[in-house]
């Protein structure tokens, strides 16, 4: 552990001043501000001495989330006058990185948000507080028993899931019809599902001129192709890591098959290459992917991408992903967290804005706005979590979903690692046995560190 703190405070040196240019000129709306402006200040109002908390997060600068973190914002400093929220918002691609380099050089955001990956690396960097006896027992005991322990670290829960975001299958009927497929019907196994994307990849182009593709396959070098690689071997019957910590992602043939798969879209056309979530996502709003797989807030992202709306809703479908060698809908969550920086002096403050926004009210909105689910078992019950098929979808594929194996801090490294195994089978020309046996050992020697 000490030598993975020594690597980012070394990294610190060398990305400090991008940091300081990020954050410094990060004014949204929500008067995003430096961490250290934050954290150090106090101002009077007409109700008394009022607290600021600065709140480091991705949500804010991206289209599709920016409303209703807004709100959920607002609704916390309507409801908790003495409180004003800085929001230092940070490009997800950036993000792990620039916390990390802010609270090893002693400027802690208050408040942090995280994904799991993200969050193994804030406790093992030790910038993290435990949450016992900052939010309430009520709050920690609600937590669904998957996600709790999640985020549980040597008996501390050190993490609040705030929107566990289970991936499931998207496919656009247009895309279906125009294929000779049934619009109304998805894939009903894995094999399906790539036939299916081969067909359609088969219309070319559209109207525009544009090339169509069957199915999106994350393929940029960064750590959450890796996760989809997981995710993907999941599907082929492996997994990461075994009960004993032994790193087991090239035993058996799961890796292989699930490596061989990606060559085989991207290299006859059916996916696109060297794209990320982003890509792909705008790609199925504007019509021309047949099939995607991304999490519940995909709905609203779609609706901003596509430019019509709630119109757009008309034009897919969404089902759990169909299961593979496993006979069972594998997918994983991508669970979006809470933390309260270990050395933030506005604990109770922070405390508060983490539990407010785990809460049955800005859980609702979130809901409402963005689709996105709960992980208090309380909440995810309400017929407000439920109203409808989409919601009825994601908490069905909640039900089968896995967590990542993300508790060791450098997980999030080891798949950035294991994303190029998918470059170098997708770009690089290599058979998926030459670069497991290439890429591997790397993982597992980061582990041995």
């Amino acid at each position: 552990m000490k030598g993975y703190k020594l690597k980012f405070l070394t990294a610190m040196l060398v990305l400090l001043v991008a940091f300081s240019t990020a954050c410094g000129n990060g004014n949204d709306k929500n008067g995003s501000s430096n961490p250290s402006s934050a954290n150090g200040s106090k101002e009077s109002s007409n109700s008394g001495t009022v607290t600021e908390i600065s709140f480091a997060n991705w949500i804010s600068v991206e289209d599709a989330t920016k409303a209703a973190y807004e709100k959920m914002i607002a609704d916390f400093e309507k409801a908790n006058p003495n409180i004003k929220v800085k929001s230092l918002g940070i490009p997800f691609n950036q993000y792990k990185d620039q916390i990390l380099i802010s609270s090893t050089g002693g400027n802690p955001p208050d408040v942090m948000m995280a994904n799991q990956n993200f969050s193994a690396a804030f406790v093992g960097a030790g910038i993290a507080a435990p949450l016992e006896g900052l939010v309430s027992a009520n709050a920690l005991n609600d937590i669904v028993d998957g996600s709790k322990q999640g985020v549980t670290y040597d008996d501390k829960i050190m993490a609040f899931p705030w929107a566990p975001h289970p991936n499931a299958l998207f496919w656009n009927k247009a895309l279906f019809k125009e294929a000779g497929l049934d619009p109304e019907t998805p894939p009903a196994t894995w094999d399906e599902m790539i036939e299916m994307a081969k067909k359609i990849a088969s219309l070319k182009k559209d109207a525009d001129g544009n090339p169509i593709y069957g199915i999106g396959v994350n393929n940029a070098s960064l750590s959450y192709t890796g996760n989809m690689l997981f995710r993907d071997v999941l599907t082929y019957g492996g997994t990461f890591m075994n009960d004993q910590g032994e790193i087991i992602f090239d035993q058996g043939d799961a890796l292989k098959q699930a490596l061989t798969n990606v060559q085989d879209l991207v290299n006859s056309g059916a996916a696109p290459k060297g794209v990320e979530i982003k890509d792909l996502r705008g790609m199925f709003g504007a019509g021309t992917l047949g099939m995607h797989i991304d999490g519940d807030m995909a709905r609203q992202i779609f609706r901003d991408t596509s430019g019509k709306g709630e119109a757009f809703d008309a034009e897919w479908g969404v089902t759990v992903i169909p299961p593979g060698v496993t006979g069972k809908s594998e997918t994983v969550f991508s669970e979006h967290q809470l933390l309260i920086a270990k050395n933030s002096k506005k604990h109770e403050a922070a405390a508060k804005l983490v539990e407010y926004l785990v809460s049955q009210e800005a859980m609702i909105t979130y809901h409402q706005m963005n689709g996105v689910m709960s992980a208090r078992t309380s909440i995810a019950a309400l017929p407000e979590m439920n109203e409808d098929d989409y919601a009825a979808v994601f908490n069905k594929q909640m039900s089968t979903a896995s967590p990542f194996p993300a508790k060791n801090p450098v997980f999030d490294n080891a798949m950035k690692i294991a994303s190029d195994m998918v470059i170098l089978v997708t770009e690089g020309g290599q058979t998926p046995e030459s670069t497991i046996e290439q890429v591997m050992p790397k993982i597992k020697e980061l582990y041995a560190k």
